[in-house]
């Protein structure tokens, strides 16, 4: 069956780069692995952006709608 997925808000999104920022600094991982995590973040990052504001766009549009 098909559960729903959870998803990040940029927040989360935010909490995952200082982690990984962290960890870079520790040394517990390499610089190389934290670019990749960099990478998908801002690539969800965008996504979230873009959803919210498509989001945004849909709900004035009704509104303009029903007036």
């Amino acid at each position: 069956m098909n559960e729903p997925k959870p998803s990040l808000d940029l927040a989360q999104v935010n909490e995952i780069l200082s982690d990984a920022l962290l960890q870079v600094a520790a040394r517990k991982i390499s610089p190389k692995r934290a670019q990749v995590i960099s990478r998908i973040a801002l690539a969800l990052s965008r996504n979230i952006v873009n959803t919210e504001l498509k989001d945004r766009i849909e709900l004035l549009e009704q509104a303009l709608k029903s007036r």
